[in-house]
């Protein structure tokens, strides 16, 4: 019999705990909910009152090399493919994009767009030079991958161009419904922008 009762009581014990520390648990998990609620509209305000940077590649550095081989019409070749990949990334922004005001800036200026030296880097769709107030939220963002889920497409960072991490909305896929859609860099782009209207509606 006192196996059984010692057995009972410790199952009673461990009960009367486990309940007692249900309501803690709950409140903690109610807690970080508040918190991410708390900086994922911290993000959407921000982003709202700021500016979005997007790098362009411009690879002048391969380039430069190919030519100093004597390959020159393969390295025009290449300035030209570049150009329109840019031009492409500038025009899926300047149609679907809205939520805040967009720039550009060129990889090769990465460093300075860090230390919050825009003069002279940044521009606009029309590639006419910009000037930014310091006050002014920055955020950028590329086509690329993210850097630890690797996950390909458009991917958004702080203004030092360091990733961002969950809850935050900081990227959309290319490749969706199991990878057998490839969306374009304006779809991308479209979807996101949309992403981040309906954070605002029911954030702000």
């Amino acid at each position: 019999m006192k196996p059984s009762f010692f057995k009972h009581s410790v199952n009673l014990i461990t009960f009367v705990a486990i309940w007692a520390f249900l309501p803690s648990l709950a409140m903690a998990q109610e807690v970080q909910k508040e918190k991410k609620e708390n900086r994922r509209e911290a993000f959407i305000r921000d982003f709202k009152n700021g500016v979005l940077l997007v790098r362009l590649q411009d690879r002048e550095d391969n380039i430069k090399k190919i030519e100093d081989r004597g390959f020159h019409k393969e390295a025009e070749n290449m300035r030209a493919e570049q150009r329109r990949e840019n031009r492409e990334t500038i025009l899926s922004f300047g149609k679907t994009f809205d939520f805040c005001p967009v720039y550009f800036f060129y990889a090769k200026d990465s460093e300075a767009i860090r230390k919050g030296d825009f003069q002279g880097k940044v521009f606009n769709a029309d590639f006419e030079l910009v000037e930014l107030k310091s006050s002014t939220p920055i955020f950028t963002a590329e086509f690329s991958e993210t850097e630890k889920l690797g996950i390909d497409g458009l991917i958004v960072m702080d203004y030092q161009l360091l990733p961002m991490e969950d809850p935050l909305p900081y990227f959309q896929r290319r490749y969706v419904f199991f990878g057998l859609v490839v969306r374009s860099k304006a779809e991308m782009v479209e979807s996101y922008n949309e992403k981040l209207h309906e954070y605002a509606d029911m954030l702000l």
